[in-house]
C-alpha cells in the first residue's frame, strides 16, 4: 500500500515537472506576421521579418515562415518567390501559376547577413501570402524594420528596407 501510494506520488510529481517545464518553454517563445499582397492596383512591394539581439547576447535566432500562392485569376504567371537576405545573398525559389509554396528557414545567427530576411514575388509572379517569424524571449525587433515588429510589409509605393535586387 505504502508503495503504491509512494509510486503514485513521485509520479504525479513527475508529470508536474514535465508540464511545468513545457510551459516554461512555449513562454520564452515570441510571435509575429505580416501579411502580403501584390494585387493590382496598390500592390505590396515586399514583406520580411527579422530580429536583433538583446544587449549581453551575440546572436537573435529564428525561425522564419513563408507561404505564397501565386495567383492567376489577378495576373500571376510562372515566376518565384525571391527571398533575400540582410547581407545581399538571395535565393529565388520556383512557384508555377496557380500553386502555393511554403518555404521554412532559420535566421538570425549573425548580424548583418541573416538577422533579416525579405520576401517579394519576381519573374511574373503575382503572390499573396503570409510570412510569420518564431524567436525567443530576449531578442527584439529589429531598428531596420522600426524597431516595433518582428514582421513588417512594405506597401505599394513605399521603400524596402533594404533594396529587393
Amino acid at each position: 500500500m505504502k508503495i503504491n501510494r509512494l509510486f503514485f506520488s513521485m509520479a504525479a510529481l513527475g508529470a508536474f515537472l514535465l508540464l511545468s517545464l513545457s510551459a516554461a518553454r512555449a513562454d520564452n517563445q515570441k510571435s509575429d506576421f505580416a501579411l502580403f499582397d501584390q494585387e493590382a492596383p496598390t500592390p505590396d512591394v515586399s514583406v520580411q521579418c527579422g530580429a536583433a539581439k538583446a544587449a549581453g547576447s551575440a546572436r537573435a535566432p529564428f525561425v522564419m515562415y513563408i507561404t505564397m500562392s501565386n495567383r492567376g485569376d489577378i495576373g500571376g504567371a510562372n515566376g518565384f518567390v525571391h527571398v533575400k537576405y540582410r547581407d545581399g545573398d538571395s535565393v529565388d525559389y520556383a512557384i508555377p501559376v496557380n500553386t502555393s509554396l511554403q518555404i521554412t528557414l532559420a535566421g538570425g545567427s549573425t548580424p548583418g547577413t541573416d538577422n533579416v530576411i525579405e520576401v517579394t514575388g519576381s519573374g511574373g509572379a503575382v503572390l499573396v501570402g503570409q510570412v510569420s517569424i518564431m524567436t525567443q524571449n530576449g531578442v527584439k525587433p529589429p531598428i531596420l524594420l522600426g524597431g516595433k515588429s518582428f514582421c513588417t510589409t512594405t506597401p505599394f509605393g513605399g521603400t524596402p528596407p533594404f533594396p529587393l535586387f
